[in-house]
């Protein structure tokens, strides 16, 4: 029988990259929407005794674009004379006007490293590690102006136990399941019970630094010392640089996915929980502050775009109780500091009053403050950002002597590409410093001038700090750690806490 030319009686549609013919009374109904992926992978960040958050994503494709692929072409034009800005490292342009082009066939998914969020729906399943049955969170649409993100969060959770966690994702409610990532995560021991606990903290990884195919050696170094949670002190990525910058949110977002879609760090983020701080170059440029902009961005976008991409929540600043010999504090070092042209405050009074507070009313053993920035350095002279320059030394004086206070307190910083270890001369106040996510993003000190506060000085390559909580014949002990990009120890330093 031969078919008219223009059939009435059915359709073609594809779905997974096959041709259906469908009659056209049922197609509505039968029709497979196009599947989603999680290309992002997951991230499991502020767990507690009894709480976590997990932070999905869908994508449209099931892997990141190549590296090889095209870039997009970036225009800035100064808003008042329409000369031609070129684009440099660490620069703003505050008074620039945007244009953004693709090459001929490419377009904002298609660009190097791109990961294109997609509609559609996660659930989020949980379990105790060994249980049988599954604890359902329920299917929730991902919110496309956020980046195609959703959020989900856990509660009354067993302290000091294991969780395995299921996430997945399905284009709609008709639709199965088209992407699952698996992974677990550790709760926080009971703040009474005397728990060994070991953890990680790493800072500063440019993109255009890495060290292997899918990433950064550190990232492997660190899944295979196993620990209970990780911190990233900010600089997770870096909009001012390389041949893309985040002048507006479009880009931004890019480079959270190229970053976050590399199998190292997706690793990682799936079977450890997290917690995540901001600083400069992931909030907008180099030491950027409220009120400022860099083309289509403005500061107040890029800290919505990175509680987006991080899900972190409110107040930014937070401590956790890891057990009866272990707290942590995450403060933040962006939100409240004063203009440039008045460098009186980082913290803000609020902070700081929160801090003293929550410092004075703990009775951990040991008491470690992670801190974006430093609070003892040294630092360079060239530098008025943070604790350890002239520009905000009456407020890192103060903060010093009131950190000092406290027995066995430490602080941990990131943002300085070096490793050290410090003690302030004033105060004795110990700062451990991890250094650079990479040997190619390592330097800045002179490493045959070492000042009389070093402890321990390495430049020229990166690494990470690694922190390990036992109990040795009743008494608690912290065995602080820096390591070299592979993981090999370069310093230790055991710390001996009061007896039970």
């Amino acid at each position: 029988m031969k078919l008219p030319s223009t059939p009435s009686w059915f359709a073609t549609s594809r779905a997974r990259g096959l041709a259906l013919l469908l009659p056209l009374s049922s197609l509505a109904a039968t029709a497979i929407a196009a599947p989603v992926h999680q290309a992002t992978g997951i991230k499991i960040v502020e767990p507690t005794a009894t709480t976590a958050t997990i932070w999905t994503r869908l994508t449209r494709d099931a892997d990141r674009a190549p590296d090889d692929g095209p870039l997009p072409v970036t225009r800035l034009t100064n808003r008042k004379t329409g000369q031609e800005i070129n684009l440099k490292d660490n620069a703003n342009y505050g008074d620039a006007r945007v244009e953004i082009s693709y090459p001929p066939g490419a377009d904002l998914g298609s660009i190097r490293g791109a990961a294109l969020g997609a509609s559609g729906d996660t659930r989020v399943r949980y379990r105790a590690a060994g249980a049988t049955t599954w604890i359902d969170a329920g299917w929730r649409a991902v919110d496309a102006t956020r980046d195609f993100t959703s959020v989900f969060a856990l509660s009354g959770l067993r302290p000091a136990t294991r969780y395995e966690v299921e996430v997945e994702g399905r284009p709609d409610a008709r639709s199965p399941a088209t992407s699952t990532t698996r992974g677990g995560f550790t709760t926080a021991p009971a703040a009474d019970a005397a728990a060994r606990v070991s953890f990680c903290v790493m800072t500063c990884q440019q993109y255009e630094d890495r060290d292997r195919p899918d990433g950064f050696k550190i990232y492997p170094a660190m899944l295979a010392l196993r620990p209970d949670f990780f911190v990233n002190t900010g600089d997770a990525v870096y909009y001012d640089h390389g041949p893309v910058h985040a002048v507006n949110a479009d880009l931004a977002r890019y480079h959270w996915a190229r970053m976050f879609s590399y199998g190292a760090l997706r690793e990682l983020h799936r079977q450890v929980g997290s917690y995540f701080q901001k600083d400069d170059h992931d909030v907008l440029t180099n030491d950027s502050e409220p009120g400022a902009r860099n083309g289509d961005l403005t500061f107040a976008d890029g800290l919505r775009i990175f509680h987006e991409q991080t899900a972190t929540g409110q107040p930014p600043y937070r401590t956790v109780r890891w057990g009866r010999h272990l707290q942590i504090w995450l403060v933040e070092g962006r939100d409240f500091r004063s203009s440039a042209t008045k460098p009186h405050t980082i913290w803000g009074a609020e902070q700081i009053a929160w801090t003293e507070r929550t410092l004075a009313a703990s009775d951990a053993t040991f008491k470690i403050l992670i801190t974006p920035t430093p609070m003892v350095g040294p630092d360079r002279p060239q530098k008025d950002d943070n604790y350890a320059n002239a520009g905000f030394s009456d407020e890192g004086a103060r903060l010093r002597a009131m950190l000092t206070k406290q027995k066995n307190l430490i602080t941990i910083t990131g943002d300085r590409h070096w490793q050290y270890v410090s003690v302030d001369p004033a105060t004795q106040l110990e700062e451990w410093s991890v250094g650079a996510a990479s040997d190619a993003h390592a330097g800045g000190w002179n490493e045959e001038q070492p000042r009389a506060m070093h402890r321990f000085l390495r430049i020229k390559h990166g690494g990470f700090l690694s922190g390990e909580l036992n109990i040795v014949s009743g008494a608690p002990r912290l065995a602080l750690r820096l390591h070299d990009v592979d993981g090999r120890v370069v310093f230790e330093s055991v710390k001996s806490g009061r007896g039970e």
